[in-house]
């Protein structure tokens, strides 16, 4: 049952409703439609309301109203409420200050951030942030939410909600097990998308360091039987090390984001209570391809309820779609008048 708390009132019998959360949106949504008793001027919610949506008597989301709308026409009226979690105002707002931080790290400057817009901040699941950043700055104009992903991006480190207003740190890799997903028992339907569309039989890397030191790295997946080559330029690395560390990249993280799998399920609840992302199962669908179970991590999750009953639908995707791109120093411009920086590539691409 769901059920919507929002001026002192309760509202409920909803004709349909849905609530959606996501690793990839800093904040959850709800749409809910309903058939009043009265007209949309006392209905009793309106645009910026502030509401709290609970699931069999469990809160599962808080938030504001977006978007009001009503409609009638013969023999008929409905009212469809929808909205966002509070989070939504570090997706839509601007940081206009602070613009730049000295020596903080990850957790400092993310509390900061959200403080600015009255969110709450923690990094209850303890992720390790790593070094303190020297400097840190942002455009002003910036959304707030890009400043704190862009931080987090290049540690591997999710930046999410927990569908209440409250903002933490989250490591793909060591994100906790969920519930099993098998084909005759709990899944109701699967599809899984295996696209090689972005992948090659071999990744080759140029770093910006001279011909002479073979700043040239290579990376092949066996599982392209075509000719299939990538070559990326990587000025910022000089080293072979960092260079064949971003070929490895390459190949990993693109050979995660070929798969993606859909599931639904009957009803709204797991072990642990009502599903959420960020729980890696194992998946195991031989109708689509799945044969043997594999770890997939949930992505986002989708509540609905309607006349014909209760659902979730997950997105399930590989950890590694998040794995960050190897850290590399920023290589220095050219004096002006310096030679040709570019040089050194082009001789090794030639095979000189």
């Amino acid at each position: 049952m769901i059920e919507v708390y929002s001026n002192g009132k309760v509202f409920s019998n909803w004709l349909s409703a849905s609530v959606t959360r996501s690793l990839d949106r800093i904040a959850g949504a709800f749409s809910l439609s309903v058939c009043p008793t009265g007209g949309l001027d006392s209905f009793g919610i309106f645009a910026d309301d502030s509401v709290e949506i609970r699931i069999d008597g469990k809160a599962c989301l808080s938030g504001f109203v977006d978007k009001v709308s009503g409609s009638f026409s013969d023999g008929s009226h409905s009212v469809t409420v929808s909205g966002s979690e509070k989070t939504s105002d570090l997706a839509d707002c601007s940081l206009e200050s602070p613009l730049e931080w000295k020596d903080k790290d990850i957790a400092q400057i993310a509390g900061e951030i959200c403080g600015a817009f009255g969110i709450p901040f923690s990094n209850r699941n303890g992720v390790p942030v790593g070094e303190k950043f020297k400097k840190f700055s942002v455009e002003p104009g910036g959304k707030a939410v890009d400043a704190i992903s862009k931080l987090c991006k290049s540690r591997g480190i999710l930046v999410c909600s927990d569908g209440l207003g409250n903002v933490s740190l989250l490591r793909p890799d060591s994100c906790p097990r969920g519930d099993s997903l098998k084909q005759g028992e709990n899944l109701v339907s699967a599809s899984a998308d295996y696209s090689v569309s972005d992948r090659y039989s071999e990744y080759v890397v140029f770093g910006s360091g001279k011909a002479s030191k073979k700043v040239r790295a290579t990376a092949v997946d066996a599982q392209i039987g075509r000719n299939r080559k990538l070559c990326i330029v990587d000025s910022n690395s000089t080293e072979k090390d960092k260079v064949q560390a971003r070929a490895d990249f390459e190949k990993r993280s693109r050979i995660a984001k070929s798969l993606s799998v859909k599931c639904e399920l009957a009803g709204w609840k797991c072990a642990s209570g009502i599903w959420s992302p960020g729980v890696v199962c194992s998946v195991y669908a031989p109708a689509v391809g799945i044969s043997d179970p594999v770890d997939l991590l949930v992505n986002s999750v989708s509540l609905t309820a309607s006349e014909s009953g209760t659902k979730t639908s997950l997105s399930l995707v590989y950890p590694g779609v998040y794995e960050p791109q190897p850290e590399s120093k920023k290589a220095k411009a050219p004096k002006p008048g310096k030679a040709d920086p570019w040089a050194s590539i082009r001789k090794a691409v030639k095979g000189k």
